[in-house]
């Protein structure tokens, strides 16, 4: 069955009464000609025209006439489809309604089943036209269908209805509806990323530009990555802020969150606007934090923050996000009880090693053996490989004892790998041995870098004291992390880190950043939503300066007693006051913070 009869014959077993078939495939057949067929069902669908050439309405009147029966909707991950359930999308519609929304033209970007434009049918009493865009043709069929079948059992359509094949990314709105002044955009566009739309070798992506205004490195790695969605909202912000009217889409909280981000860069004319979360397992079985970004469009005095309520219960506002000032952040209220720490750090802090082959590079240490990811015992020189912490292992004040060790194959980036078959052959013979997996890495980074090269080494990695996070947990816990049997231990890349020279150095800062102003700085700074929650740009933010000018030794000691730690070496005032001190005159691109 083609996409098309499946999409047809989907929609009458869904919709149409069981016995009705039969009398709906004669009321089709009754139209002789294409003219009076997309006359009368143009007349009683709003859809004109409902047939584009003599083919279709061929082809419709012997699907329509076919016994069909019930079939699951599909699911088409190329187009990154979550279809909206049909009692979410009428969720949706009726809230907009009770704040006072009534549009005369709803537009649809990504229509999909439709179920959003037969909401906001069955909600809008005011609606003269209805105009939806959707690439996939099949997707057409299934809603004239569904209307069709709606129309049979006695709900006319009095709105006209526009369905039009065709990229969004692409699509020239006309001017009558660009300039329509009581407009409501909703639907629910695709969540998919952009890198994994190309991984499936889909056409339907915009084109390819640097929408963050990324530098460097950042540009090449997975900041560059972003969901479909944000690319097509913005498309819409571009269009219509200027245009009264409404802006209600279903998207993933990072794409909010990122929407509200670019808002003083982009100058949108938008205000009041909304946040509000439901559960996207249990509406689309996906896990996934996902909510209604609603905003007003044509505001006279635009707005930058964002509340956040739930979809069922939309007037009790938790939180409000967006831009205090110059400052973009998680929590409003809550930051400017803690504004005074933000600012730029002047200790940079560092990803941890990364090499995208596990497999590979990371190996278990049981018992004196080391094992890789495909349990085969590995031997190579100690020079070369180092204990690793992951995420998992710092969420204490002294980081847990690590089980893996990771092999590093380089101390500075760019450093040529070639030497390793003279200096450590036993290593350059297990590389070589396994080169396929590593040469396939997929990451632009390692193009044109020596074979076997790897990423986050520096001076700052081989420092011997460190002061670790993760960045993927919700909560800010700092870990110390010491040497052991006199080397420095790595961290994997989904954590940073501040590197020192000495226990005393390291010691201090550790119990700095889970001090109580500094842990309430970054929760008002991070969503715990994001996928990695804690990033270098946010721990960048925390002045340490500021910070460390209200530690004392008393602070320190009651912090300490609190956790039940022993610190190793006394720590006394003039080791925090040459400490203090040497923080506010350190330079942001100083490596490792020297003790005098």
């Amino acid at each position: 069955m083609s996409g098309t009869a499946h999409r047809i014959a989907e929609a009458v077993s869904e919709h149409v009464l069981e016995l009705s078939q039969t009398r709906l495939a004669e009321l089709v057949a009754s139209y002789k000609t294409l003219s009076r067929a997309n006359n009368e069902l143009g007349y009683i669908t709003g859809v004109r025209p409902f047939f584009a050439n003599q083919h279709e309405f061929q082809e419709f009147r012997r699907i329509v006439a076919t016994p069909v029966h019930a079939s699951n909707t599909r699911k088409n991950r190329e187009w990154g489809d979550f279809q909206t359930p049909p009692a979410l999308a009428k969720q949706v519609c009726h809230y907009l309604a009770e704040t006072g929304v009534s549009p005369t033209v709803v537009i649809e970007p990504t229509y999909g089943l439709g179920n959003f434009i037969l909401a906001a049918l069955d909600t809008f009493p005011n609606l003269k036209l209805v105009y939806g865009v959707e690439v996939q043709s099949d997707y057409a069929w299934y809603l004239k269908t569904v209307l069709l079948i709606r129309a049979f059992l006695g709900r006319h359509i009095s709105a006209d209805i526009e369905l039009h094949q065709d990229n969004i990314f692409t699509h020239q709105f006309p001017e009558r509806v660009a300039q329509s002044q009581s407009i409501l955009i909703v639907g629910n566009p695709p969540w998919v990323t952009s890198a994994e739309l190309g991984a499936l070798g889909s056409q339907n992506l915009p084109t390819k530009r640097n929408i963050k205004s990324l530098n460097g490195m950042d540009a090449l790695t997975g900041k560059s990555n972003f969901d479909i969605s944000e690319s097509i909202l913005l498309r819409l912000l571009d269009q219509f802020s200027t245009c009264h009217g409404m802006l209600a889409m279903l998207c993933k909280n990072s794409t909010a969150k990122n929407i509200v981000q670019v808002l003083p860069q982009k100058q949108y004319r938008v205000a009041n606007i909304r946040k509000l979360e439901f559960d996207a397992a249990r509406e689309f079985g996906v896990a996934v934090e996902a909510c209604l970004l609603a905003m007003d469009l044509g505001a006279t005095t635009p707005e930058q923050t964002c509340r956040v309520a739930s979809l069922a219960d939309p007037a009790r506002t938790v939180r409000t996000f967006g831009w205090v000032r110059d400052r973009f952040v998680a929590n409003v209220q809550d930051y400017e009880r803690n504004a005074d720490l933000d600012g730029k750090s002047p200790l940079v802090w560092r990803q941890g090693v990364k090499h995208d082959c596990a497999r590979v590079m990371e190996l278990d240490a049981r018992d004196g053996t080391l094992t890789n990811g495909d349990s085969e015992e590995v031997e190579i020189e100690e020079e070369y490989r180092y204990w690793l912490l992951k995420s998992s292992d710092v969420r204490h004040f002294l980081a847990d004892p690590p089980r893996k060790q990771v092999i590093v194959t380089q101390r500075r980036l760019g450093e040529d790998t070639a030497r390793l078959k003279d200096s450590a052959p036993k290593l350059w013979k297990y590389l070589m041995k396994n080169a396929e997996c590593l040469d396939r890495r997929k990451s632009s980074i390692y193009r044109g870098k020596p074979r076997f090269a790897i990423f986050g080494v520096g001076d700052y990695t081989f420092a011997p004291y460190k002061v670790a996070i993760s960045g993927l947990y919700k909560g800010s816990n700092f870990s110390l992390v010491c040497p052991i049997d006199g080397r420095p231990v790595m961290l994997d890349d989904t954590c940073y880190f501040l590197g020192f020279d000495t226990y005393q150095d390291a010691l201090i800062a550790a119990s700095l950043f889970n001090s109580a102003h500094v842990k309430q700085l970054l929760a008002a700074l991070v969503f715990t939503d994001a996928k990695r929650p804690y990033t270098k740009e946010v721990l960048m933010r925390v002045n340490v300066s500021r910070a460390i000018s209200d530690l004392s030794l008393e602070s320190l000691s009651d912090f300490w007693k609190s956790i039940g730690y022993q610190p190793r070496v006394s720590i006394t005032s003039t080791v925090l006051d040459n400490f203090r001190h040497r923080v506010a005159g350190e330079s942001v691109e100083t490596r490792i913070l020297k003790f005098a």
